[in-house]
């Protein structure tokens, strides 16, 4: 059998989205386990020679396609942490340019029609003065004068008026889209409770393999037939179980991937 070296994966806590898969101690196999083990398969009865050969080829296979596993969960996982990224602040910057062009136009509204709107108010200033002055006649002269002015000056509010409503209107559409698009990330927080969930399953398999491992390095090396099975078989077991809860975890990070694309989706 060819030297073969398999790394083990921790998994590790992450706030709102699950960190990638790290690689921890590795399961290493030394050329001086590895003639250990040929021995102790050679001085084996042939029927349970074959059977721990078998056992070692499916151990490594399994190593193999734990490491598959953290390849696609690691790469999968980095995409969907971009993608909510990414999508975050698109949220923030909803309709962005428009709603910066419209405050831009209720501004330079305001500004149009400021000369004629404080004219105005200044003539009904004067008018007042006039009155408590008993000047009938600048009085009567200035009515006239508010009187030319007042439609110019309702339609001048009300212009302004329409920008300020538009302007709002265009706030408070983009905020409720802004609230949509947060409120559906955060539905994919229980998905990432789950992957926790799978996280520490894996470190408690992982932990019940350190020692095994160790021991079958330790009965590779006295060529004992019978704990080298028995460790291996129980490698196997384990490995099957991390293998299913990596399973899992990328499942649940398909499941995000597609979360993200209908949110992509409804993105105005």
């Amino acid at each position: 059998m060819k030297n073969f070296t398999a790394l083990l994966t921790a998994l590790a806590l992450a706030s709102a989205i699950p960190a990638e898969l790290a690689s921890a101690a590795s399961i290493e196999i030394t050329t001086t386990i590895q003639a250990s083990l040929d021995k102790t398969i050679a001085g084996a009865p042939q029927t349970q020679a074959n059977k721990i050969s078998s056992l070692y080829s499916e151990f490594l296979t399994l190593q193999k396609q734990e490491q598959d596993w953290d390849a696609k969960i690691n790469t999968l996982h980095s995409r969907n942490k971009d993608t909510s990224a990414e999508l975050g602040k698109q949220a923030k910057e909803i309709d962005s340019a428009k709603l910066a062009k419209l405050e831009e136009e209720v501004t330079r509204t305001r500004a149009r029609h400021q000369p004629l709107l404080s004219q105005y108010t200044a003539l009904n200033k004067q008018i007042e003065a006039a009155r408590l002055l008993n000047s009938k006649s600048l009085n009567a002269m200035l009515r006239i004068q508010a009187a030319a002015m007042r439609i110019p000056v309702q339609l001048a509010r009300f212009d302004i008026s329409a920008k300020v409503k538009a302007s709002q209107a265009a706030k408070d559409k983009a905020s409720k889209a802004t609230k949509k698009i947060r409120s559906s990330l955060n539905d994919i927080d229980p998905i990432n409770v789950q992957i926790k969930a799978k996280q520490g399953a894996i470190r408690t398999i992982q932990a019940s393999l350190s020692p095994i491992w160790t021991a079958f390095k330790q009965a590779a090396k006295k060529e004992d037939t019978n704990a080298v099975q028995s460790s291996l078989t129980s490698m196997i077991s384990l490995s099957r179980q991390m293998n299913a809860e990596k399973e899992s975890i990328f499942k649940l990070e398909t499941k995000i991937s597609d979360a993200l694309a209908g949110i992509k989706a409804q993105m105005p």
